[in-house]
């Protein structure tokens, strides 16, 4: 069984660049991901385990001296195979953009993965079908409520899709090109 919620990628992500025990995996979170993703340490145990239990993720313990083991959790092909398929596939509502869309342009740049572009265009094409469908049902609907509701929807599309072109499609251009670089990686780079 494939992870369910974005949440549950966002985990297998984080495993993306090696194994992880969850402490490393909340402060790689925290570090990397503050300003679009929040997870507390019981959110992430239990979704560690159901990862685990669905195959993505295998675990072992790793003893610490005196101190209890540790539990390192680590991909499995199949958990790096969800990862992937979600990570290029476009956020299918507006409400999810903030967050999820953002997240996967994050392991794009921090883990050197190609597709981005494909990613972006592809959100393009899914934001104007919507606007579309929008504009359609707006047209056809005369409660005033209604008009205001589809108006509101509208504008959130057309401002995503206008950061999309102007934001992100030169960003991973930028990227494809190698002439920028994210923050973790810099950090890295400069780690001892």
């Amino acid at each position: 069984m494939a992870p369910k919620s974005p949440t549950e990628y966002v985990v297998l992500g984080a495993l993306m660049s090696g194994a992880r025990h969850g402490y490393e995996i909340l402060q790689f979170l925290g570090s990397a991901l503050e300003a679009t993703w929040r997870l507390s340490t019981s959110q992430l145990y239990m979704l560690l385990k159901r990862l685990e239990q669905e195959g993505c993720l295998e675990s072992h313990s790793e003893s610490q001296g005196t101190r209890p083991p540790k539990r390192v959790f680590h991909l499995t092909g199949k958990g790096r195979k969800a990862f992937l398929e979600w990570l290029s596939t476009p956020v299918e509502h507006v409400r999810d953009f903030r967050m999820e869309f953002l997240c996967k342009m994050f392991f794009f740049d921090s883990l050197s993965l190609a597709g981005a572009h494909e990613l972006v265009e592809a959100q393009i094409r899914v934001l104007e079908k919507m606007l579309d469908k929008i504009q359609r049902r707006a047209d056809k609907d005369e409660s005033g409520f209604m008009k205001l509701v589809y108006g509101f929807k509208a504008r959130n599309a057309e401002s995503l899709l206008s950061w999309l072109r102007q934001e992100a499609r030169p960003f991973v251009k930028q990227e494809k090109a190698g002439k920028t670089g994210s923050s973790l990686k810099r950090k890295e780079r400069q780690a001892p």
